[in-house]
């Protein structure tokens, strides 16, 4: 019950477009631990106070009081009008770390301002109006995944109030679906047409390797396979300046996401060895290129593809 009161009271707001400014009406208060000590100390010493009629007992608690309250203003004021002004976070893999980059913004300087995302935080300053903030979260499922909801709080100067607030960027961060580990060669599955164009897998062979699941059978080294030590397929390199085509259709994979995985995985070498490369998938042809936009653009559209893709 408590939980989901919690969880109401912070996301009542829901998802928010930035920059978000963090006014009063948005911060809590509340003594920290070494501020309950604090006045736990200062009540006891009040009480001693008063029973002994000891006036510079009582004196030096009602000090310590003013200063104490002194230093909640001073909490909430490091905190009230700071602006969360952008978050970035650059496409990674799934199954891998990506960084959130946050920037705040404040017409002050301000110290100690630690942000919260999960399990990473990280703490810093606003100094002549704007700080810089790197957290870490793991990407979990391929496509636009939402960021997770941001905690900031502040403890300056001297950790006796904290002083915290929620946001919820709509900001959203792009995974790519995770390549698959080893990289197995181009397939040999049908092109485009044209002369110049060729979509083996390649031009001679070089080697043997094992079979993978999806491998066509046509690539199988039968005569090695037959001596009983396992099933064996033709392995090639290509020749430059040749074109490759990786069709979603031609795939001998029935789950959806190994064969995003292996698209992945050749989209991912190809690029490396500077190759020049077409992506197929339904609804979507992105065309013969190479080069960081279009292989930005086909391993795009591999995380959105069907279902699967979080938006």
């Amino acid at each position: 019950m408590f939980k989901r009161l919690k969880n109401y009271f912070i996301n009542r707001r829901g998802r928010e477009a930035l920059p978000v400014r963090l006014h009063w009406r948005r911060l809590y208060v509340l003594p920290s631990k070494p501020g309950l000590f604090f006045f736990l100390i200062g009540s006891t010493m009040m009480l001693a106070g008063l029973n002994f009629n000891n006036n510079m007992s009582l004196m030096l608690v009602f000090l310590l009081f003013g200063l104490a309250q002194v230093i909640l203003y001073k909490t909430f004021f490091n905190l009230k009008n700071v602006v969360i002004d952008q978050v970035h976070a650059a496409p990674v893999f799934a199954g891998e770390r990506y960084t959130l980059r946050l920037q705040l913004l404040a017409p002050t300087d301000r110290y100690q301002i630690q942000v919260k995302m999960d399990e990473s935080v990280d703490t810093a300053n606003i100094l002549h109006q704007s700080g810089q903030w790197q957290l870490a979260a793991d990407a979990e499922q391929r496509g636009y995944q939402p960021l997770p909801r941001l905690k900031l709080l502040t403890r300056y100067p001297l950790g006796l109030v904290t002083v915290w607030a929620y946001c919820q960027p709509k900001a959203t961060v792009l995974v790519y679906p995770r390549p698959e580990q080893p990289c197995p060669s181009f397939a040999h599955h049908g092109g485009v047409e044209g002369p110049d164009s060729s979509v083996v897998q390649g031009d001679e062979m070089d080697d043997l390797r094992t079979y993978q699941s999806g491998d066509p059978i046509r690539d199988i080294a039968w005569k090695k396979s037959a001596q009983g030590q396992g099933t064996f397929v033709k392995k090639y390199h290509l020749k430059q300046g040749k074109e490759l085509c990786f069709d979603y259709s031609q795939l001998n994979l029935k789950d959806i996401e190994k064969r995003l995985s292996r698209l992945t995985a050749w989209v991912v070498e190809a690029e490396r060895q500077t190759l020049t490369y077409q992506l197929k998938l339904p609804q979507f042809d992105s065309g013969m290129g190479r080069g960081e936009r279009h292989y930005h653009e086909c391993l795009t559209a591999l995380a959105v593809f069907g279902p699967g893709g979080v938006s």
